[in-house]
């Protein structure tokens, strides 16, 4: 799990490569499959090695949990939300003296 602040940052896992800006983010990896949450901001996700991107996501509140398969024929797939929670998102984001976009909004299912 991270936050990351303003501008792009490029994350490498095995099955995809995600440009992320101004986000949060949970990433669970093996060599064959990726779970990748975006819990709010904007993502961009391409296949390894490749520049083409194959999907721009933009969430406010862990709205497109996927699984990124090195399958390329089931690359992403919807997912639920798992093994994160919005407590561990307050204090991480509690760290760099910010406030996740979802408190005050009543959002709080995580």
């Amino acid at each position: 799990m991270g936050v990351f602040g303003k501008g792009e940052k490029s994350l490498q896992t095995p099955t995809a490569t995600i440009g992320i800006r101004g986000t949060a983010c949970y990433i669970e990896a093996t060599a064959a499959q990726v779970y990748f949450c975006l819990c709010y901001g904007e993502a961009e996700i391409r296949a390894p090695g490749e520049t083409a991107i194959l999907e721009t996501i933009a969430t406010t509140y862990h709205d497109h949990p996927l699984y990124l398969n090195a399958d390329r024929q089931r690359m992403m797939v919807p997912a639920r939300v798992i093994n994160h929670t919005d407590a561990e998102l307050i204090l991480l984001e509690s760290l760099v003296g910010r406030i996740p976009p979802f408190v005050g909004l009543g959002y709080h299912r995580y």
